[in-house]
């Protein structure tokens, strides 16, 4: 029997059901950041013409929608750090600094 032909009120109750909590394995999730370093190097290179952004957001989205967002930043931060100390030991830092600045 409801609770209306008992005499109450209708209660606003919805039944909710949680996503399974899904984990990913530490070797996909480092096969990831392989693929995604490996791109960036890429772009750094001005050599991205074969690389599928749509399927790199994918794997980037994907790893911190699994909880390695970390991974992924502490990942980019040092290969952009690796580019910038290997650019700016080049002779033409100063010129190319010069060049943004001004």
């Amino acid at each position: 029997m409801s609770n209306l032909s008992k005499g109450g009120t209708k209660k606003d109750t919805k039944m909710r059901i949680r996503a399974f909590p899904m984990t990913m394995d530490e070797k996909y999730v480092n096969h990831i950041w392989d693929l995604l370093r490996n791109a960036i190097q890429e772009i750094q290179r001005k050599n991205n013409s074969g690389l599928s952004f749509e399927e790199l957001y994918r794997n980037a989205y994907t790893m911190v929608l699994h909880k390695h967002g970390e991974k992924l930043y502490t990942g980019l931060r040092e290969v952009v750090t690796e580019h910038l100390i290997q650019q700016s030991t080049k002779k033409t830092y100063l010129i190319t600094l010069n060049k943004l600045i001004f």
